[in-house]
């Protein structure tokens, strides 16, 4: 169990590194990027509000052009949708170099301690077979959990004998689906 677990952070560790350099990269990128991009946003909003307001109005009522008015703002309407849509998700895109920094650091401590304190005692105080069946037990377990992490998951060993075969099964479910 204990080369299972020492196996497992290592491979952790040699994840995040890898994740780590080409995100180093990125970070640079998507740092020179946030601002401009905050703009454009700002910038598009700004300009489709006063088209809705004053524009297309005056098209209509001053130039009766109200087809031309209306297929324009049937574009804009796409436009915002698909706007709102990537400014989600460029919160997360620009969030995740600093998030991935703070996972990688936490999850190296959690590895650093356990490899001081749990791993040393489970290696002094319990007999290798018993070490081996329980090194079976977490290779078992590891493969039926959910593949996806859920902030609301239990924290203890019922919880998860209850909840992760559930998780796990809509987690394959939809991984499945996104093929």
């Amino acid at each position: 169990m204990v080369d299972v677990l020492s196996r497992q952070h290592d491979r952790a560790r040699a994840l995040l590194a890898e994740l780590h350099e080409t995100v180093a990269a990125v970070a640079d990128i998507t740092g020179d990027m946030a601002e401009p991009f905050r703009e454009l946003v700002q910038l598009l909003v700004g300009h489709e509000t006063a088209e809705e307001l004053v524009v297309y109005p005056a098209l209509r009522s001053e130039l009766e052009e109200g087809r031309l008015a209306e297929a324009r703002m049937a574009e804009e309407h796409e436009v915002k949708q698909l706007l709102a849509r990537v400014e989600k998700m460029a919160a997360g895109f620009f969030a995740f170099p600093a998030a991935l920094g703070e996972l990688e650091a936490r999850v190296l401590a959690h590895a650093e301690q356990e490899e001081q304190t749990v791993l040393p005692l489970l290696e002094q105080r319990l007999p290798a077979g018993e070490r081996q069946r329980l090194g079976a037990d977490v290779l078992y377990a590891a493969a039926r959990a959910p593949s996806h992490a859920h902030a609301h998951s239990p924290g203890s060993a019922v919880g998860h004998a209850v909840l992760d075969p559930v998780l796990a099964t809509i987690d394959r479910v939809r991984d499945a689906a996104r093929r």
